[in-house]
Order: C-alpha cells, then sequence, then structure tokens
C-alpha cells in the first residue's frame, strides 16, 4: 500500500467526505482544509501517520501544516484537474456552503466556482479543455492574467476609409479583438463604472461537450464563464446602469441565481420573453416528449436599483389596417373613428392655472368640422385605410379623462358660459412626455371630453400609419427573423438577432453620449445599432469569422446600409468606429499549432520545450523523453496535447510590459495605449 492509499483510507473515516458508493470526495477534502475544519483536523491528527506527516510540535503545541497538505491536494495524482468542492454535483448552498433545503440567502455553488476559465479561442471548431486557474491558489497568475493588455492593429474606419490613429478620443466607438474577459479587465482603467448599457446575447450553452464559444460547455464550466464575465461587468456598469442577458431556457433559471448572487437580487428588474419564431418552425424534440422552443428570455439587471433611470416605454407597431381587422374579428370596439378636419379659429377666452398655479390659456374654437372616417371614405370614394394614411395626424376618439385639469376647465367653462361645443388650452406641462414645451390639448362639448389623438399612440413609417402598442415582458419578434440573414448584409447561421430588438433595449435606457457594451458582438448587431441611434458602443469578439462579419455589417452601416432600423431612425450613413486587437504573444504559437501541416507538429513539439510559452505545469524533461509516444498521436490529439501544454498568461502582451523592445511594439502603437489608459489613471 503506497501513501495515497494510507491517506485515502484515514480520510474515509469522515463520513462526509465520501460518497454513497464508498468514494473518496477528494474535492470536499480540499474545501475542509482550506477552511481548517476541526473534524479533519482532529481525524488526521489522531492517525500517528498523517499526525507525523503534516503536524509540528512547536512547545507542545501541534501546528498543522496547510501548506504541505495543500501542496498533496494539489498534486496531479491527488486531484488532477479540479480545485474546487462538489465536482460531480451542482446544488443550493447557504453562505457557509453548506446545503440548504429551505433559506431565503441562497446562492448557486458549483465545480470550478472559485476559479477563473480562461476559455480563449478564435475558431469555433477548435476543441481544446480550457484551463482553470484557482483564485487562491494561482492569484498570482490570475492577477498577471487580468492585467490591461496592449492594444494592436488599430484602425480608424470611417467614410473616407481606414487610416492609423495614435489616440483614443472620449466619443469614439470601440471594437475589440480577442478574449471578452481579458478585454473588460483592459477596459476597466478607462470605463469602471462608465458603461450605461449592456446587452449580451450569450452563448446558450446547449448539446455537445466543450468545444469553446459553439453553445456547448459542460453545465460547471459554463457557470464559471459567466460568473467571471458578469463579475467584471458588474464594476463597468454605472450606478444607474443595468445589463440585459438574452438566453433560452437550458441555463436560464441557473443563470438568474448567478445574476442575484452577483447583481444582487433586490437589482433584479424583469425578465423579458421574446417570441424568437412560430412553433411551428421552432426546433427541439419529439412531439410525444417536448413542446416546440419559440420563446427566449432576457434578464434584466440593475447596478444599483435605487439609481436606476426609469425606463421609457417599449412598443410593437401595427399597421392600422390590421389593427381595425383584428378588432373587428374579435367583435371589439375602435374607437379612433372621427376626424376633426379643421379645428376651426382659435380665440382666446382667458387663463386659468394648475394645481401648481401656472396659467393655463384657454381658447374657443370657432367653426370646427368633424367627419367619420366612414364617410370620408364615402365622400372621397377611397378605403378606410387609406382615410388613415391621408388623415391619420388629426383623428381621435374622446375620453373622459379624471385629471385635475379637465376639472378646472369644467369649471371654468361654466363660470364664463361658454357655448361653443369645442374647446383648446395652451400650457406647459411640468412631467411626462410633453414637459417643458407648450402643449395643446382640446376638449369636447359640456363634459369637457378630451380628445386623444391616434398621432400621439402611432408611428409613420414608409408612408404607412402603425399603431404602438405598449408591451410589456412579452415581446414578439416571430416576424423579425424571417428574412433576418439579409440583415446587415451579413450572414449568421445560428444566434443573430435583429436589430429592431436590440433597438428597443437600447432606445428604453439610453440618450446620447451613453455607451452600450456588447460582450458576445458575434455579428455586429448591436454595434450596428448603436451607430444608427447615434449611441456610443464597444463591442468585443475573439471569433476570427465573426470580426470579419462585424466589420463588413459596420463597413455597410457607415455607407448607409438601408436594413433593420435604418428606416426608423432615418439612418442616411456616417460615423466611424476605432478596431485594435489584443496584442498577440503566445498567440502566434496557438495559431502555427492549429494552421501548419501535420508533419510540422513534431517540430512545433521540439520547438515549444524551449519555449518561454510552454506552461509551467508542464515536465519538459518528461516531455523530452517520451517523444517517440507523440508521434504515435493521431493528428488531432497531437494539436490537442500542444495546445494544452502551452502557458495561458502568455497569449497577450500586457500593457506595463509594451515597451519591452524584444515585443516590437511600434510608436504610434505605445502612444493609443498611452492615451486609451493614461485617461483612466486621471
Amino acid at each position: 500500500m503506497n501513501n495515497l492509499d494510507t491517506l485515502y483510507d484515514i480520510l474515509r473515516k469522515d463520513p462526509e467526505l465520501v460518497n454513497k458508493e464508498g468514494e473518496l470526495l477528494k474535492n470536499a477534502v480540499y474545501e475542509k482544509a482550506m477552511k481548517m475544519d476541526a473534524g479533519l483536523l482532529r481525524l488526521l491528527y489522531s492517525e500517528k501517520f498523517t499526525r507525523d506527516m503534516f503536524f509540528t510540535d512547536v512547545d507542545g503545541i501541534a501546528v498543522f501544516d496547510k501548506v504541505k497538505f495543500g501542496w498533496l491536494l494539489d498534486s496531479k495524482d491527488f486531484l488532477p484537474d479540479s480545485y474546487t468542492m462538489f465536482r460531480n454535483q451542482i446544488m443550493l448552498t447557504d453562505g457557509n456552503r453548506n446545503s440548504i433545503k429551505g433559506n431565503n440567502e441562497v446562492v448557486l455553488s458549483f465545480p470550478y466556482k472559485d476559479c477563473l476559465l480562461e476559455m480563449d479561442s478564435t475558431k469555433e471548431t477548435e476543441a481544446r479543455r480550457e484551463v482553470f486557474y484557482n483564485e487562491v491558489l494561482m492569484k498570482s497568475e490570475i492577477d498577471t492574467l487580468l492585467e490591461p493588455k496592449c492594444l494592436a492593429n488599430i484602425r480608424k474606419i470611417s467614410e473616407e476609409g481606414e487610416e492609423e490613429v495614435s489616440e483614443f478620443g472620449d466619443q469614439d466607438n470601440l471594437i475589440i479583438k480577442g478574449n471578452n474577459l481579458l478585454a473588460m479587465y483592459s477596459l476597466l482603467p478607462r470605463f469602471r463604472e462608465g458603461i450605461k448599457c449592456m446587452y449580451w446575447d450569450i452563448l446558450y450553452n446547449r448539446e455537445k461537450d466543450y468545444v469553446p464559444y459553439n453553445d456547448s460547455f459542460k453545465h460547471s464550466s459554463w457557470l464559471t464563464m459567466m460568473k467571471n464575465r458578469l463579475t467584471v461587468a458588474r464594476e463597468l456598469l454605472k450606478p444607474e446602469g443595468a445589463i440585459f442577458l438574452q438566453c433560452d431556457d437550458t441555463e436560464m433559471a441557473y443563470l438568474k441565481v448567478l445574476c442575484d448572487e452577483i447583481f444582487k437580487r433586490e437589482n433584479y428588474v424583469n425578465t423579458i420573453s421574446v417570441t424568437m419564431k412560430n412553433a411551428a418552425g421552432a426546433s427541439g424534440g419529439g412531439e410525444d416528449k417536448r413542446f416546440k422552443k419559440n420563446i427566449e428570455y432576457i434578464l434584466i439587471y440593475a447596478k444599483d436599483s435605487d439609481c436606476l433611470e426609469p425606463f421609457s416605454s417599449v412598443f410593437d407597431y401595427v399597421e392600422i389596417g390590421d389593427l381595425i381587422r383584428a378588432y373587428k374579428e374579435e367583435n371589439r370596439s375602435w374607437k379612433y373613428t372621427t376626424v376633426l378636419v379643421d379645428a376651426g379659429k382659435g380665440e382666446y377666452v382667458g387663463s386659468t392655472v394648475d394645481g401648481d398655479g401656472n396659467e393655463i390659456q384657454v381658447f374657443r374654437r370657432i367653426g370646427p368640422v368633424y367627419k367619420s372616417v366612414s364617410r370620408i371614405a364615402k365622400e372621397e370614394g377611397i378605403a378606410e385605410e387609406e382615410v388613415y394614411a391621408k388623415y391619420g395626424r388629426q383623428v381621435f376618439r374622446t375620453t373622459n379623462s379624471q385629471s385635475s385639469i379637465r376639472t378646472r376647465i369644467m369649471d371654468y367653462r361654466k363660470e364664463k358660459g361658454i357655448e361653443e361645443d369645442l374647446l383648446s388650452i395652451q400650457y406647459v406641462p411640468k412631467t411626462g412626455q410633453h414637459k417643458g414645451r407648450v402643449y395643446e390639448q382640446f376638449y369636447k362639448g359640456a363634459p369637457c371630453n378630451l380628445l386623444v389623438w391616434l398621432k400621439d399612440s402611432s408611428e409613420e413609417i414608409d408612408g404607412k400609419l402603425y399603431k404602438k402598442v405598449i408591451q410589456g415582458t412579452l415581446w414578439d419578434f416571430a416576424g423579425e427573423t424571417k428574412n433576418l440573414t439579409k440583415e446587415g448584409k451579413v450572414k449568421l447561421e445560428n444566434g443573430k438577432k435583429p436589430e429592431k430588438l436590440v433597438g428597443k433595449i437600447l432606445g428604453c435606457c439610453m440618450k446620447k453620449g451613453d455607451i452600450v457594451l456588447d460582450a458576445y458582438l458575434g455579428s455586429g448587431t448591436t454595434a450596428a445599432a448603436a451607430h444608427k441611434k447615434g449611441l456610443q458602443y464597444i463591442g468585443l469578439e475573439q471569433l476570427d469569422r465573426h470580426i470579419e462579419l462585424t466589420k463588413t455589417r459596420l463597413r455597410n452601416v457607415i455607407a448607409g446600409d438601408p436594413s433593420g432600423i435604418s428606416a426608423e431612425e432615418g439612418w442616411k450613413g456616417g460615423g466611424s468606429y476605432i478596431y485594435c486587437e489584443l496584442a498577440d504573444n503566445s498567440q502566434k504559437l496557438i495559431t502555427k499549432i492549429q494552421n501548419c501541416e501535420e508533419s510540422e507538429l513534431q517540430s512545433v513539439y521540439t520547438e515549444l520545450q524551449e519555449s518561454e510559452f510552454i506552461s509551467y505545469q508542464a515536465d519538459v524533461d518528461a516531455l523530452k523523453n517520451h517523444a517517440h509516444e507523440f508521434e504515435k498521436l493521431g493528428e488531432g490529439d497531437k494539436r490537442k496535447f500542444l495546445m494544452s501544454i502551452i502557458d495561458k498568461n502568455t497569449l497577450y502582451i500586457n500593457y506595463e510590459d509594451m515597451k519591452d523592445a524584444g515585443y516590437g511594439i511600434d510608436e504610434k502603437t505605445k502612444a493609443f495605449n498611452d492615451s486609451f489608459y493614461r485617461k483612466g489613471e486621471g
């Protein structure tokens, strides 16, 4: 029996350290050791083998060598690929990581939770195991990994073409190619608490296994990836900012609990259900087992709900003709049926005041002309739909609005003995959509019923009138996804979102001067929508193909792309953005491994043994002594192995190291980086 077997037998005496099959829960051992669990220490001290190995007598006091025990647990023999608890389980725990059945104070606990998952890939098909850095055991490695990176290959793209730039301006839009986690940490010096809105169409974690980016992480890896990125996202958000996370039901429930922990439950805002396709064409299992999927979800969290500014109303747009037909089919009453053809001459009567003492000017209307929509259609020989298109801004209905202003106008009408059927008032509202400017209202008849205009709840788009219907937390975008592949003149097979969806999100919470960050840029929908709306944006993307799609799409946007939200925004083209990349270091070696011929892999194997890019975990002597075994591997396994022994800390060049002559960074690039990062030092 070897030493590890003896240790295993001792540890198995603690029932909390074994599962039902009697197997040792190695992660639980590690967790107890790091917490200096009294029960574990008593067990280890009670056995001579472990007492002699891990305890030292100091003046009659037994001192536990936590570091030595930790090194044993960290060894490849004991715990080869995990630093955290509950490797094979996911559960709800309390703040002390005890399993709970009913407690309001809960967090999501999962394997690798106390690790950082780097997840770096430039190819959707790249299959390699990801490196987990434990936040305690590998703090120095993580600190190095998350330092701001040097930005390289910098170009400013505008109508005039591309040009090199050496300075980053406060109003510049930005696209960064590279690992989104490292890119967000690189944004912190300049943009900490500077982002108003984040929209992320995240990885949905469906099917398969561990291929980066392609919706295929194992559950715990996916949760770790999201935790790492949401943690830094919160640091980037303004106090009044909000994050919108789009996902499907694969991970939505877990993501909600994770966000409750990171952003705090009291900062949860809403969950929007979005219809992305009709059920008949939706994906899913067999009819006998599962319903077809046609809904996705958008989780919304505030940085601080007390500081969150009210969202603007979000509308669905329905063509008036379609809406009227739907009302008739459902036997509902459509009330916008009268046109104020002529408002008549306004004759000033006098003024009254509102509840705050502000002046309200009153006018009697002489000779107004009203006609029904049906009458106009008959008189002019046109369809009712055409009447709405022609007279839409003059169509109204009446309501006995229960407002203090209406009550004052009714009293004023009686007091002055006004006989005219129609009155109008002018005043400056202190709140609402007309706040701060002169606004006109009309009142009809003795009851002073308020004229409610169709124009106030509709919008003309491409010559057609659309009714704006306020949406709550159910958004229907099934119709917008039918010809989505043509939008922006770029094609993304899976996951492309409509500009109108992203535009609504940006429109409800952003204004000029605000910045939106999309850490999963994909085909560039967020950047395109923000560009057309005149909002500042930052987009992060690491896949080569997606970066090319984004660059193509933004080139089309700048040239005046008419698709998406261009019509409603009146978009004609223009603007600019800055493109840059996290400066490669060992990434060049990774690219070589990915793209070289199979015959060259053996030389890469030899080269890597002497390289500064080899992981500290790799045994160089063993690599040299087992070169013949490497030769026997298949091509795919050779590439996987070479990828696995690269030190991921060396993927990119840190900003602080860019002046090292060995990296060959040119002066213009250095100047841009100094401009970008020094802004954050002030």
